[in-house]
């Protein structure tokens, strides 16, 4: 029940192996767009909006909740005189990389490796620290030095 749906040359979308997709479209709607997904990335349902031949990269081990959004432009031009405001950005995301439901995650972000995104955030500029845990509208810094784990064994344990 996924969609991929290219309405552009010269664009490539690649999904790695050993992961799954579930309810993820993605949309590719300007020429020299890409999507690449890496190997044992989960997705439970998202929506990529690639424009302005821009990317998403998403690393390895990543888990993605429902209703996640990336969004690598505005889809539509805002200028003052001669000038224009809203240019796109690539969406680089790292290797396991947890991002909760609702989330939006926005043009020229980057996301960390070993980072959680909390519920409904919105992701508008790139994040700095690895292994730490962003949460809000617009998204700040929680907590660093963390880790996560995707086996459901831990989630008995109050510490390791």
């Amino acid at each position: 029940n996924s969609n991929i749906c290219i309405n552009s040359c010269r664009s490539i979308a690649y999904i790695a192996g050993g992961g799954y997709a579930d309810n993820l479209n993605i949309l590719m709607m300007d020429d020299g767009s890409n999507v690449t997904i890496g190997n044992n990335t989960t997705i439970n349902g998202a929506e990529f909006w690639i424009t302005e031949g821009m990317n998403i990269t998403i690393g390895e081990d990543c888990m993605f909740a429902k209703n996640i959004e990336l969004r690598t432009g505005d889809n539509h031009a805002i200028f003052q005189g001669n000038k224009r405001l809203n240019k796109g950005g690539s969406i680089s995301i790292g290797n396991h990389v947890w991002i909760g439901a609702n989330a939006k995650i926005m043009k020229g972000v980057v996301i960390p490796s070993g980072s959680v995104i909390g519920n409904a955030s919105l992701v508008t500029k790139p994040l700095e620290e690895e292994n730490a845990i962003y949460a809000g509208t617009p998204t700040k810094l929680i907590k660093s030095n963390i880790c996560w784990y995707r086996d459901k064994k831990y989630r008995l344990l109050d510490r390791l």
